[in-house]
């Protein structure tokens, strides 16, 4: 299993493709990487069959209609976070509207199998939405984020949805992956469980 990893503007999000030994991908956090994820596909002629969101903010979600129809995948999202996708399509004056995607699967805490060979599994952890899910392949050693841990640094928990309780709860359960786990965040440069646990273990936001 391999990931192919870009980094989209205006927001500087993270959208990744995960490929498997039979060139079956899925879609994290598509953002507005329609245009790069397609050729990624095209140009290793891969067979999309799920695109997965973190959660359901629009900066995170924004090419989900359009890569779904391009590829027929199907499109996940955690249940609590499903109502986000119905909200209005755009950024302000950043984004132009995009077309409102409906998800196919509400996701749960557990394994998700979308991928034959690939173990991988939704983590529930909620803080920056009621929804928040990282996606975790433990024979990978690998974890994508979203935007609850970045590099040196925790999501937003004061918008709507957000919980600094939960929040903490939810970096508690992600410190104690194995150091070595490489994490694939929402926004920034990748880093691992190992070189952020100095600060991340026991985190508590300032009251």
């Amino acid at each position: 299993m391999r990931v192919i990893p870009f980094r989209v503007g205006p927001f500087d999000n993270g959208t990744y493709v995960l490929v498997d030994a039979h060139r079956d991908a899925i879609v994290v956090d598509p953002s507005v990487g329609e245009k790069e994820v397609l050729e990624a596909v095209r140009h290793e002629g891969l067979r999309v069959l799920a695109i997965l969101n973190t959660h359901g903010h629009i900066d995170h979600v924004y090419s989900n209609a359009s890569l779904k129809e391009a590829t027929a995948a199907r499109l996940a999202i955690h249940r609590l976070d499903a109502y986000r996708l119905e909200a209005v399509t755009r950024h302000g004056d950043v984004l132009p509207p995009a077309p409102r995607a409906v998800a196919d699967d509400l996701l749960e805490e557990g394994c998700l199998r979308y991928l034959a060979d690939v173990r991988l599994e939704a983590l529930h952890t909620p803080g920056h939405t009621e929804g928040s899910t990282c996606f975790h392949l433990p024979d990978e050693r690998i974890v994508f984020s979203g935007d609850v841990l970045f590099a040196g640094a925790v999501g937003r928990v004061d918008l709507p949805g957000g919980d600094a309780a939960q929040m903490e709860a939810s970096l508690a359960r992600i410190a104690d992956l194995p150091p070595e786990t490489r994490v694939y965040p929402g926004h920034g440069p990748q880093t691992t469980i190992g070189d952020e646990i100095g600060w991340l273990k026991g985190f508590r936001f300032a009251d």
